[in-house]
């Protein structure tokens, strides 16, 4: 390093010194002594120009945007790589000035056309920003300026082509960069060699499998699916070309081509070129990643599209054929029984032979889990009388079907699983307490009778069998049907979710890995109030990366109004198992590493030539990024504060007041249904309300923007810029309000909104209206006297909250809370919360706010807090009724004799008794009245 350069450095360093401290005014000084000395650099200039920005005061401000703008339009244009970086730095802390972060790379490039640093550099500003326009002039410029590497000529390609399909593009923009990307790779493409024993090929033709993959992508967008077909037919990229070697991702693609394309004809012969019956030893060895329903699908398919007789007899034989030499292909079966379906529905065959199909369909397949599943799609079709016929059918199969090892027992398992959708599920207003005891008995008989591995080993390890299906059935047979023979106001009983408990706690006593057991489990104590238990169950299903996405909604979905608060620590557990906050913090941590990891998975990718993964890598991401569960977990987490305190957890602030477009990923198949087709699944009836929407989340947004707002009003902290106060109807004035939210939220909603806009109007705004001001402090004056009403206790120790959300035993006396009782009192808290901050700030002497009538605000105040303290006496009352004598032995009986009408068959009461272990059936109850009083202890702790 010379000396010039040491010096330098050396007094970079004084100034970066006082930036890491915060002196800004040292940096200042010690930057414009530097320029008063000769040093007029454009580099000091935007480095005195970002320190101006950095400055807490406005006019400082202003001077560091005027001063980095002029900077950024300066003739010449600024070339040197430091100084880029730190406009760049500087207009992405300004905000708005997208274009100007464009331009100063863009203008770069141009004035240095051979510097590559900038080249690059601009490339991977654009491309880490998503902004795919100006990555695309990146990419064309490198590769006209640095032709020699033909790396840049394929990211042009794949940069075009995302242009092209990305939804944010114009119309116009669509189809420039589409036919752009078409036209490039398709030179590409026309440049390898026709003989693949040609060594060299030009250096912009494909060269890679991915880069096909990529073309094949493009065609797709195009709609140029023959042309796909075609490539994949040519000696030098065809499916047997040196490039491809037969890889069935590129079957694949073919397969969906030739649909797409609708070339049935070429579809139908090359599905049975496929599926030819392997005649030697390699070809069999082959023959099951062959036998896919990618394929058997387009079978079926081209036969039905091609509608000739002839051709359909000829793929009836051609299944034939293949059974005969794979008896044991599913696929085949399927392909079979859905080629009689299709015949079936255009009236070519009787119902008769489709049942027939069926029946033959199930005593083929009666030993597999998935017969249930498959016959689904075809069931349905049959009229009433064959429908039992075949249910008749399956039944007596079963009574015959032993079975070996592992699936011994399945056909039962699969006959009670059509009973249930066919019989039951199908006429559920109908069916009787005697049918549905008795069905809830078999299927408990015939699990205690089912062969099990030993557990003396290890048990820990024991992976889940068939008959775990059994317990599951029973549970929900309970749950199911109970409401329409029991006299609970709720359309599902307490105690039948209480027994269901209890019946898949025995079931993962024998398998501590069943997903669908443990999964249905966490909602059945959700319903039941038992947040605690609920945390400790999902901690069994070790939900690990994207499954914070998928899965972590059947936990976290309104947690923060259910279990706000932490249980008592558990031995060797985390905190996440016993602390919803963890738990929260855990799931958007995921969101944030997973953005990190898979922007250095893009770069990666390109450097590897993986553009195909790097496309799905950015659509995983925007997923991420505009995920429900994403902006939910957010909200819901600041929520748990507020209730709970804890650490702040303003760090998601900018996850929760996200106001882009919502992305939902949420799935439900882990949990089983054998509902019957056109009824709502099993799933939907264990919900804790609607599935929150757009509309949950911007109603949550808006009370998160309320508390903000008084927090800075309590701080007196200066308000610029009064948030602008939404209409009603953006949350709940259209009648589709009450599929994403519950009454409680609802009612919440609208008492949030009057007090955001009374906070609004305290802040100096002159949006609202004295009007406006009176008409909301009339909302919240009703709402807090409705509070009052519905949280008064009688002589009895009930208030009309309690009566309609908490358990009751025979007695008739309320005995335990639900999820009900938890998520309407701390949704009334929360808003007591804001309420009580805003009427105290209101109060206070000497405010320089805008006032609310003094008198009136004292005396809603004074409301708030005896909502508070009357939502704290429910929950003592409750804890008292909870620790009375002899109430676990009540509820031990209950589970193991009695629906709560005393009229159990002595069938279900015997089964039960041979089912569940009496010890551990009061270990169950046991922790379940403690977990209802730590939990009613949460609402005792929350503070005005």
């Amino acid at each position: 390093m010379s000396t010039n350069d040491a010096v330098f450095h050396r007094r970079n360093k004084q100034i970066e010194d006082a930036i890491d401290v915060g002196n800004l005014k040292q940096a200042l000084q010690l930057i414009e002594k530097r320029i008063k000395k000769g040093e007029d650099t454009p580099f000091l200039k935007a480095w005195k120009a970002h320190i101006l920005h950095r400055h807490a005061d406005d006019a400082h401000q202003q001077r560091g945007i005027t001063e980095t703008l002029a900077l950024c339009k300066a003739e010449p244009a600024v070339t040197d790589l430091d100084t880029l970086e730190i406009l760049y730095e500087t207009l992405q802390r300004m905000g708005g000035h997208e274009d100007t972060m464009r331009s100063i790379w863009e203008r770069a490039a141009k004035a240095k056309p051979q510097d590559l640093d900038i080249q690059t550099r601009w490339f991977e500003y654009a491309f880490e920003k998503d902004d795919w326009k100006s990555a695309q002039k990146a990419t064309m410029s490198l590769q006209n300026n640095f032709p020699k590497k033909r790396n840049y000529y394929i990211w042009a390609i794949f940069l075009s082509y995302l242009l092209a399909v990305d939804e944010g593009s114009s119309e116009m923009d669509r189809k420039l960069f589409g036919t752009l990307a078409y036209r490039m790779v398709s030179k590409a493409a026309e440049s390898v060699p026709a003989d693949p024993k040609e060594l060299l090929s030009p250096p912009r033709a494909l060269q890679s499998a991915e880069e096909l993959l990529l073309l094949t992508k493009i065609y797709e967008s195009q709609g140029r699916h023959s042309e796909i077909v075609k490539i994949l037919d040519s000696e030098n990229l065809g499916l047997k070309s040196k490039m491809v070697q037969n890889d069935w991702s590129f079957i694949g693609v073919k397969l969906s081509s030739l649909e797409k394309a609708e070339m049935w004809t070429e579809a139908l012969a090359y599905t049975k070129e496929l599926l030819a019956i392997p005649s030697t030893e390699e070809e069999k060895k082959s023959i099951q990643e062959r036998d896919d329903w990618a394929v058997w699908h387009l079978l079926l398919t081209a036969t039905q599209k091609l509608e000739s007789t002839e051709t359909t007899l000829e793929t009836q034989k051609f299944i034939s054929e293949f059974i005969a030499a794979q008896p044991k292909s599913r696929n085949a079966q399927l392909a079979h029984l859905d080629l009689t379906h299709s015949a079936f529905q255009s009236g070519s065959v009787t119902q008769e032979v489709l049942l027939s199909a069926c029946q033959a369909y199930y005593d083929h397949s009666k030993s597999k889990l998935y017969c249930f599943s498959d016959l689904l799609g075809y069931l349905p079709s049959l009229n009433k009388d064959a429908l039992l016929e075949f249910v008749d059918h399956a039944s007596k199969v079963s009574e015959q079907s032993e079975g070996a090892g592992p699936f011994k027992g399945v056909a039962a398992i699969n006959a009670l699983k059509v009973e249930y959708c066919f019989l039951m599920s199908s006429n559920a207003e109908n069916v009787s307490r005697d049918k549905v005891e008795d069905f809830v008995s078999r299927c408990l008989k015939a699990y205690r009778e089912a062969e099990r591995p030993d557990q003396s080993g290890a048990p820990s390890t024991i992976e889940s069998q068939p008959s775990d299906d059994l317990c599951v059935l029973a549970a929900m047979g309970l749950i199911r049907f109970s409401n329409s023979w029991t006299s609970s106001k709720q359309d599902i009983p307490d105690i039948m979710l209480i027994r269901a408990a209890a019946i898949l706690e025995r079931l993962i006593v024998d398998s501590p890995h069943n997903y669908q057991g443990l999964l249905l489990l966490v909602r059945l104590y959700l319903c039941l109030g038992a947040g605690s238990i609920a945390l400790k169950a999902f901690s069994k299903l070790s939900v690990k990366q994207l499954q914070f996405e998928t899965v972590a909604h059947n936990l976290f979905t309104r947690l923060s109004t259910i279990h706000p608060h932490s249980a008592p620590p558990i031995d060797g557990a985390e905190y996440k198992d016993f602390n919803p906050q963890s738990a929260f913090v855990q799931a958007l941590n995921f969101y944030r590493s997973a953005d990190l990891t898979s922007t250095r998975q893009r770069s990666k990718g390109l450097d590897y030539g993986s553009y195909v993964n790097i496309e799905g890598t950015i659509e995983l991401q925007k997923r991420l990024r505009q995920s429900v569960c994403r902006r939910m977990w957010a909200l819901q987490v600041k929520q748990t504060q507020r209730l709970a305190g804890g650490d702040p957890m303003g760090r998601f602030d900018d996850m929760a007041r996200d106001p882009s477009p919502l992305i939902d990923q949420r799935t439900f198949d882990a949990f089983m249904n054998c509902e019957a087709p056109g009824q709502p699944t099993f799933e939907e009836l264990v919900r804790l309300g609607p599935l929150p929407q757009d509309r949950w989340v911007r109603s949550a947004q808006m009370t998160d923007k309320l508390f903000g707002l008084l927090k800075d009003l309590s701080n007196q902290k200066p308000i610029p810029v009064a948030p602008e106060v939404p209409s009603l109807d953006d949350f709940v004035g259209a009648s589709t309000a009450e599929s994403d939210m519950t009454p409680s939220e609802i009612e919440s909603t609208k008492t949030n909104l009057s007090l955001f806009r009374l906070a609004v109007y305290l802040s100096g705004s002159k949006s609202v209206t004295p009007e406006q001001v009176d008409e909301s402090l009339n909302q919240v004056e009703e709402w807090l006297n409705s509070k009052s009403k519905a949280l008064e206790i009688d002589g009895r120790g009930v208030s009309p909250l309690v009566s309609e959300t908490a358990i009751f035993l025979q007695s008739g006396t309320p005995y335990a809370p639900t999820w009900r009782f938890f998520h309407a009192v701390y949704s009334t808290l929360d808003s007591v919360k804001a309420a009580a901050s805003l009427f105290s700030i209101a109060s206070k002497k000497g405010s320089k706010n805008s006032k609310l009538p003094k008198d009136r605000a004292t005396s809603l105040l004074d409301t708030a807090r005896k909502v508070h303290q009357s939502a704290q006496a429910n929950a003592r009352a409750l804890k008292k009724h909870i620790s009375e004598s002899g109430k676990l032995g009540s509820l031990i009986d209950l589970v193991m004799t009695s629906s709560g009408t005393g009229e159990d068959g002595a069938q279900l009461r015997g089964e039960l008794e041979k089912t569940l272990d009496t010890s551990s059936l009061e270990l169950f109850c046991g922790e379940l009245m403690e977990s209802w009083d730590e939990a009613l202890g949460g609402v005792l702790a929350v503070r005005l």
